[in-house]
C-alpha cells in the first residue's frame, strides 16, 4: 500500500511541477497585482470561492491556486517533493508528517507575532511551534465525541454521558442490563475513545506537550500509556464494549444506533444527516475522564497554513494578507460553506447542529480535544495501533504487552 501511494504521489508531483512552471513564478502579472502561489490541502472546487472572496477584498492581489493531484495523502509527499526541487510555495500547509522537515529546514517563517495569528486557539498552534515560535495558522478543527440515544439514556435513568470513567461504565452496564449494546466504535481508528481521555489525562496533569516526551525518547508508551490502557480496557472487560465490535465496521455501528439497538458510539458531525434521516432523538457529549484526567472530546487543528521564508517585499505582504482574510469571519464563514471547517478562532462562531452546540463551547472552542499524532512513520503506526487495539479488545494482548509492542514498532520507524 506505501509503495502504491509513494507511486501515486510521485506523479502528482511531476503533474504539479508542470502546472506551477506554465504559471511561473513572479511577484505580478499581466494586469500588474502581485501573485503568490498557494498549494492548497483542499480541492480546487471547494477552495475556489474563498480565493475568489479574498482577492474580490484585496483586488490588487492574485492567488495562483494548485492543489495535489492524487488523494488526499499524497499531500505531505507531493509538498516533500516540491521543497527537495526548490518550489517552495508562497503559502501552502504542514501536516504532521511535514512538519519537522519544515520547521526544522527552515521554510516556514516564524508566524508567532504577526497581527493575523490573533484570536488562534493556542491549543492549535502545539503541533507547529520549535523553540517558542509557531510556523503554522490553523484556524479550524475537526473534532468528535460519544453520539447518544437520548430516550435509551433515559431509560437506564440518565439525562446525558457521565464525565467520570467508574460512572460511564457503571452506566454501562445499566445499558447492557436494559437489552441494548451501551458502546461501540470502530477499533481501526486508533481507537477513537482512547485518544482523547489520553489528551484529557495529559491536561489534568499539565502536560502541555501531549506525547513528545515519548516521541522524543524521554520516556516510553510502556511507561506513560500502560496505566491508561488498563483502565480503557475495563470497557472491554466489563462487557460495555463487546469484543466483537472488533469485524464490525463503522456503517454497520451506525446502523445499530440507528435502529435502536445501540446507545452510544463514537462519531460527530460527519454523521448527522444520516442520524437525522433517522429521526433519532441524539446528543452530542465528551469523552469522560480517566482517573487523574478531565473530560475531552477527539479531533485536531486541522492542517495550518503556512508562508514560506523564502519570499520577501510585495508577495510577503500579500501572503500576510491572505492569512488575515482566512482567520477573519468572513474566511472563517466561507470554510464552514465551503469545506465544513470548524472554527476554534475567537474571531468566528461557526453556526453548529444544536446537538453538538455545548460540545463545541466548552470543548472544541477552549481547546479540550486531542488526538494521537505521530510525526513519522504515521501511516506504520496507524497500522500498528489499530492492529494493536483489535488484540487487546480480543484478549490476545494485555494494556503492557500492546504498549510495549508499540515501543519495538516506534523505535523501529
Amino acid at each position: 500500500m506505501r509503495s502504491r501511494r509513494e507511486i501515486v504521489a510521485g506523479l502528482a508531483a511531476m503533474a504539479m511541477t508542470a502546472t506551477l512552471a506554465a504559471c511561473g513564478g513572479g511577484t505580478g502579472g499581466s494586469s500588474g497585482k502581485t501573485t503568490i502561489t498557494y498549494f492548497s490541502w483542499n480541492n480546487e472546487k471547494v477552495m475556489t470561492p474563498i480565493v475568489q472572496a479574498f482577492e474580490k477584498a484585496n483586488p490588487t492581489v492574485h492567488v495562483d491556486l494548485s492543489t495535489a493531484q492524487g488523494q488526499a495523502n499524497d499531500y505531505a509527499q507531493t509538498l516533500t517533493t516540491r521543497i527537495a526541487g526548490n518550489q517552495v510555495p508562497d503559502v501552502f500547509h504542514m501536516s504532521i508528517e511535514t512538519r519537522s522537515a519544515v520547521m526544522d529546514g527552515g521554510y516556514a517563517r516564524d508566524l508567532t507575532h504577526e497581527s493575523f495569528m490573533k484570536g488562534i486557539d493556542p491549543t492549535a498552534s502545539t503541533l507547529y511551534t520549535r523553540d517558542g515560535k509557531v510556523y503554522g495558522m490553523a484556524p479550524t478543527a475537526w473534532a468528535g465525541g460519544i453520539v447518544y440515544n437520548k430516550k435509551l439514556l433515559a431509560k437506564a435513568g440518565y439525562s446525558s454521558v457521565p464525565t467520570t470513567w467508574d460512572a460511564f461504565l457503571k452506566m454501562g452496564e445499566k445499558l447492557k442490563a436494559s437489552g441494548v449494546t451501551a458502546y461501540m466504535e470502530d477499533p481501526s481508528v486508533v481507537s477513537g475513545s482512547f485518544g482523547p481521555m489520553l489528551g484529557g489525562y495529559y491536561a489534568g496533569q499539565g502536560v502541555k506537550t501531549g506525547d513528545d516526551a515519548i516521541f522524543d525518547g524521554k520516556k516510553t508508551f510502556e511507561e506513560v500509556w500502560t496505566p491508561l490502557i488498563k483502565e480503557w480496557d475495563r470497557m472491554v472487560t466489563t462487557g460495555v464494549m463487546p469484543k466483537n465490535v472488533v469485524g464490525v465496521n463503522a456503517d454497520q455501528i451506525k446502523q445499530s444506533f440507528m435502529t435502536g439497538q445501540l446507545a452510544m458510539f463514537r462519531s460527530g458531525p460527519w454523521d448527522f444527516a444520516d442520524l437525522n434521516t433517522a429521526g433519532i432523538d441524539y446528543g452530542v457529549a465528551p469523552f469522560p475522564a480517566l482517573p487523574g484526567g478531565e473530560p475531552f472530546v477527539g479531533g485536531g487543528p486541522d492542517s495550518p497554513y503556512v508562508i514560506s521564508s523564502k519570499i520577501s517585499g510585495a508577495k510577503l505582504k500579500a501572503a500576510e494578507k491572505f492569512l488575515s482574510f482566512i482567520n477573519s469571519a468572513e474566511g472563517l464563514k466561507l470554510a464552514q460553506e465551503n469545506i465544513n471547517q470548524i472554527s476554534t478562532s475567537a474571531n468566528y462562531d461557526s453556526k453548529v447542529a444544536p446537538q453538538i452546540q455545548d460540545v463545541y463551547t466548552k470543548y472544541i472552542k477552549t481547546g479540550k480535544y486531542y488526538w494521537v499524532n505521530w510525526p513519522k512513520g504515521g501511516t506504520v503506526m496507524g497500522e500498528e495501533i489499530a492492529a494493536q487495539w483489535q488484540l487487546l479488545i480480543q484478549g490476545k494482548e494485555s494494556p503492557k504487552s500492546v504498549a510495549q509492542n508499540l515501543d519495538k514498532k516506534w523505535t523501529s520507524q
